[in-house]
Order: C-alpha cells, then structure tokens, then sequence
C-alpha cells in the first residue's frame, strides 16, 4: 500500500475522519448512555425511598 502523498488533495475520508455513521452512532450511544444513567438513578432513589418508608 502506497503512502498518502501529502501534495495530492484528499477526501475528508481519506485520511481517518469520522463517517456520518461514526457519528450518528455515537450520538445514538449518548442519548443511550444518558437515558441509562436517568433510569438507573431514579431506580435506586426510589429503593431508597422505599426503603426509609417514604412513598
């Protein structure tokens, strides 16, 4: 495989970038990410409430 030759004018591809699936991905994963965190918080807030007898 050929180097990159760095006088020759590359796609934005070309050289590592991120793809839109890349990046539709990862921000699919941090809407996940942070709707996990909400649910696992309010889950053990409400053991917890449960738990000292205050519904």
């Amino acid at each position: 495989m050929d180097p990159l030759d760095p006088l020759m004018q590359y796609g934005p591809n070309d050289g590592g970038y991120a793809t839109a699936l890349q990046i539709v991905i990862v921000v699919l994963a941090l809407l996940a990410g942070s709707w996990l965190f909400g649910a696992a918080y309010a889950l053990i807030t409400n053991l917890i409430k449960a738990k000292n007898g205050k519904d």
